[in-house]
């Protein structure tokens, strides 16, 4: 059963870390800089259950973070759901 992770949980997890996303890693600064796999720089948002970047190139994306015993997963705007590992 997915439950949106809480956005105080959220921030503990990812604020100043590298998250791995699926084969991918994500790194979200304590400035709030965002980079995927060292590239795609942006800025990057968090609320309850989801995260939202908005890239240097004009483009941005939310994403859901779900939690379902005891693991946490990525599910993009299309539904492909990653695992996501603080």
């Amino acid at each position: 059963l997915d439950k949106p992770v809480p956005k105080a949980e959220l921030q503990k997890l990812i604020v100043g870390k590298s998250v791995a996303i699926g084969n991918a890693s994500a790194s979200y600064g304590a400035d709030g800089q965002y980079l995927f796999n060292g590239g795609n720089p942006g800025k990057y948002r968090i609320d309850t259950g989801r995260i939202c970047v908005d890239f240097d190139n004009g483009r941005a994306r939310c994403d859901n973070i779900v939690k379902d015993a005891g693991n946490y997963y990525l599910i993009d705007s299309r539904g492909n759901r990653n695992q996501f590992r603080p």
